[in-house]
Order: structure tokens, then sequence, then C-alpha cells
């Protein structure tokens, strides 16, 4: 491997990242949602006491995503990539960090792997656009495992307090599963080393006011609005009522759920993390569970125990296990150089590379799929790009060709390639459909005289999901009233002429009781966060869209 060009793989992260970051829309709901909280923490200086559209108390995620967007957008302003530059900047710290970690314990080359399959795994590209309290976690996790770490193997006390910073930022971007994944990290590597001393040790209790003090400023704003009820819901509740069924979220995803939704966040590492991880575990039972002190089983119990824990939760999404992703990337990592450390010709050196191959062939396809039928891409020079990736990558597979570089350098290239054209193409056209941002983009722009006399008329308001709120605010930088009834339309327009935006429903009331309604334009909307194939094959996409129009009264 040619280690002068070794910071080449993530620049050309990094430019995928930021693509993604300028060019497409924030997602509704929860991305834009938590954007749009950012952006009115900006506006009303209430710092401590999260507000939601003016009046709602947001209670379900800490505020440390809200108060970073909100710091960013005073400073910058408000657009696409203010809201994605802090997280982007913790996910290139969450590589240094796991890039570190790994040289704890392995070598120089494995860190460097680890890092590269960390920050090109489909959930890392997901996250650094579409930005929730998730990617702020994950590499909060991270960077509090790595300082640990260090402090274990060194006994400095700057890497004992960052450590536990770390994890109480963890906790303040997404609640204590921060602590759940670093504590498991590090319980299963002293179990397994009979090292009762360190996890006994009652220096472990100094770092408690140190995430005290990390969360003091949320656990004062929590007093103030719910009094103790607020405080027992985030320690407990947010996270633990899920596994309980305290929590009144439930979805009942079912055990498998998040071991399927692995299979494509994971990508194109996932069939090279599955036997890593069969390895990792048959290593542990062939030693009697049993580790010397070079060892460690940090990143296999932070992986496993979390993992097997939030499949549990009565309430899941894909991303909630993101978190333990840097650590599948140590352990992926650890088994592509063994495996790359073998002769080409052993049976397992060519599975790898033959899963490998198989998930390649899968990216190539759905992104063909993408370009040609979904989305068809028009772009000559991302053609090219795309082309010239692909080339390299068959040619990088080829059996000629060193094991680095058809382990490693082959699928990571698939990886740039697809998400280029994702964050480039893919989701900047789905967002088309993603009315809300259309529309409020376009008010900003063409009707910035009328914006004060811009409503939302939805007369299935009480639903929250009928027309999506979050979006439309953030890029009208206002909260947007709703109005919910012919009445209350009446009372609100009097003499003045204003701007509605609403569905079919909506437009029906609007002609009789002003058959003077102008529609100025009209849209085609979907739910772009949970995409069918219905939806993406264009000949049945307009039986999934539901029309959404902007409407003038005069």
């Amino acid at each position: 491997m040619r280690w002068n060009n070794k910071y080449l793989p993530f620049v050309a992260l990094i430019i995928v990242y930021v693509i993604g970051a300028f060019r497409i829309d924030i997602m509704d709901i929860d991305a834009a949602q938590y954007a749009s909280i950012g952006r009115e923490m900006a506006d009303n200086g209430e710092f401590l006491e999260v507000q939601l559209r003016g009046q709602d108390y947001y209670l379900d995620k800490p505020p440390l995503l809200f108060w970073i967007s909100a710091i960013i957008f005073k400073l910058f302003g408000i657009s696409n990539f203010a809201y994605r530059f802090i997280p982007i900047l913790s996910t290139i710290l969450g590589l240094y960090a796991v890039y570190r970690f790994t040289k704890l314990y392995y070598s120089e080359q494995t860190a460097y792997v680890a890092a590269l399959v960390m920050g090109s795994c489909q959930a890392f590209f997901l996250m650094n656009h579409d930005v929730r309290c998730d990617t702020l976690l994950t590499n909060s996790v991270m960077v509090s495992i790595w300082l640990i770490a260090e402090y274990l193997r060194h006994r400095k006390w700057k890497h004992f307090v960052g450590g536990f910073v770390f994890a109480g930022l963890g906790m303040l971007a997404k609640g204590p599963i921060s602590l759940i994944v670093v504590g498991s990290a590090f319980f299963v590597d002293f179990v397994l080393k009979r090292q009762w001393k360190q996890l006994f040790d009652p220096r472990w209790i100094l770092g408690i006011p140190v995430i005290g003090l990390v969360l003091l400023p949320y656990c004062i704003g929590l007093l103030r609005q719910y009094g103790t009820e607020g405080i027992v819901f985030f320690f407990w509740t947010q996270s633990f009522g899920r596994i309980t069924g305290e929590n009144q979220w439930v979805n009942d995803a079912g055990l498998f759920f998040q071991s399927h939704n692995f299979l494509w966040s994971f990508l194109p590492w996932v069939l090279a993390f599955i036997p890593a991880l069969v390895f990792a575990i048959r290593q542990v039972v062939k030693q009697k569970f049993l580790l010397t002190s070079q060892e460690e089983a940090i990143s296999l119990g932070g992986f496993v125990l979390p993992f097997m824990a939030l499949s549990t939760a009565q309430y899941q999404l894909p991303h909630y296990t993101f978190v333990v992703f840097p650590l599948a990337a140590v352990l992926t990592a650890s088994f592509l150089i063994k495996t790359i450390e073998m002769p080409s010709s052993t049976t397992v050196f060519k599975w790898v590379r033959v899963g490998l191959i198989i998930t390649s062939v899968v990216m190539g396809i759905v992104i063909l799929a993408a370009c040609t039928w979904f989305f068809p891409l028009e772009n000559i020079v991302l053609i090219a790009i795309v082309v010239l990736l692909s080339v390299l990558v068959v040619r990088l597979y080829s059996t000629r060709r060193p094991g680095f570089s058809q382990l490693v350098f082959a699928p990571f290239l698939t990886a740039i390639a697809a998400n280029l054209v994702m964050n480039y193409h893919f989701y900047p056209t789905l967002l088309t459909y993603q009315i809300g941002s259309v529309v409020g983009q376009k008010v900003a722009k063409d009707y910035q005289d009328k914006k004060d006399a811009f409503y939302i008329y939805d007369l299935e308001a009480s639903t929250n999901y009928n027309i999506f709120h979050s979006a439309l605010d953030f890029y009208t930088q206002r909260t947007t009233p709703v109005i919910k009834s012919a009445e209350e339309l009446k009372t609100t327009k009097k003499d003045k002429e204003i701007l509605l935006y609403t569905d079919e429903q909506g437009l029906a009331s609007l002609k009789t009781i002003d058959s003077q309604a102008e529609v100025l334009h009209s849209y085609q909307n979907f739910h772009v966060t949970g995409l069918t194939l219905p939806f993406l094959n264009p000949a049945t996409r307009a039986t999934e869209t539901q029309a959404r129009y902007l409407v003038r009264l005069q």
C-alpha cells in the first residue's frame, strides 16, 4: 500500500459528505424538525427551555444538536450546509478517534482500515446529510471510548476527563444510550481479562461529576419546564422505557429488525463484518473466555450487547444502532487485515473477496437503476466520473492486484461512487417531492414581501402528519401559522390578501369560501424517508403522491 497517498481516500469521503451537505434539502420529519427547533432557538434565545413552533415544549430529544445548530445559525445564517457543518466536523473527529483507538491494540494499517470502513459504510453517508441526533451521539461515543482506552494505557487524567466529557456529550446528544455503549464496551473487556481491580476501581466514580457538569444546563432546563418528571424521562423513560414498555412509542418492529437493517446500512462491508464477528466470538470461546492484556474485547462488547438490547426495544428505527457502527468497523478492519495477510489462494480470502464483490455488484445495480430508471441522470460529467470509478473498481478486484486493493480499496471506491451519485443526483431529485421544503424556498425567494401573510391551511392538523410543518418553517425562516378551519380562515383573512399552503381537501374548502381563489402552483408530494418501489417507478409514481397547492386569496 502506498502510504504517501493515505489521506486521499479521506479527502474523497469528505468531498462526498460536503456535496450532500450543500445539495440535499433537509428531510422531514426528524432532521427538518431538529433544524427548525435550532432556527427557532436562534431567534428566541431560549437555550434552556426547548420550544417547538413557539409554544409546544419538545422533550423527546436532548438539546445538543439544537444548541449547536442555533449557534451556527446565529454566526453564519440559515442554510443546508450550516445545519450539517458541525456534525460533519464531529464525524472527522470520530474517524480520528477510531483510528487512534484501533492503533492502541492493532497495527497502524488495521487502524487505517477501521477509519476507512467507518467513514464509508452507508450509515455514515446517510448520517452526514440526514442529520439527526445520532451523528453527534455516535462520534461522541467513539471519542469517549478512545480516550478512556488511552487512560487505561497511559493513566493520564486528561484522557480520563476527556473520556467522560464526551460520554456526557453523547448523553446530551441522545440520552443514556451513550453510557450504555461505553459501559458495555469496557465491562466486557474487563471481565474477559479478569481485570477485577479495573472493573471496581473507585476512580470511575470521579467520572460522575464530570458527566454531571456537562449535563447540568440541560437538567436545569428540564426542571424549569417539567419538574422532576423531565429528569426521570431523560435518565430512564426515554431510553430504558423503550425496552420496558414505559415509553409510549411502540411499533413492535421485531427481534430481527435491526439485523435486517444492518444488511444495507453497513454496506459495502457487511459480508466482511459477518465473518469478522463470527471469528471474534470464536476466538473468545477458543481462549475459554480469557484474553491477555494486549488483546481487546472493547469493540466486541461495545457492539454486541447494545445491539442486542436495542433489538429488543418495543419501538425501533433503523438509525438506532448506528451508534455501535464504529466498533463494527474495528472488528471488520481486524478481520480484513488478517485475511489480507493470508495467501490469496486460501479459502477465507476467496470467500471474503466474493462477498465484497457481491455487495459492490448489488450497490452498482441499485445506482444504475437510480440513474436510468428512477431519476434518469443527464449530467455528462458525473456520468463520466462514475464510469471511471466503476472501471477502477473492476480493475482493483482483479486477482492480479494486491490483497489490500481487492479487499479494501475496491469496496471503498464502490461506496464513494455510489454515494457521489446519491448525494449529487438522487437525493436532490428525490427532495423535489418534499413539497414543504420546495414551497418554503419558493415563498422565501419569490414572495418575500408576503411572507407574513403566508399560512398553512390544514383541516386535518390534529394528526400532525398530514402537512408537515418543519421543512416549511425552516426554509421560510418563520413559524408558519396553521389555520385549521374555514371559520378560522375567514377571521384571519378579513380584507387582506394571503397565501396558503394546502392539500386537496383544503383546496376544495377554499373554493367554497372564495370562488376567486387562485392556485399559484400545484405540486405532487411524497414522504421521502419512506421510499416505496411504486413511487420509485415513474410509471406508478403518481399513485403514491398527494397533491399540494400554493394558493392566493385576494
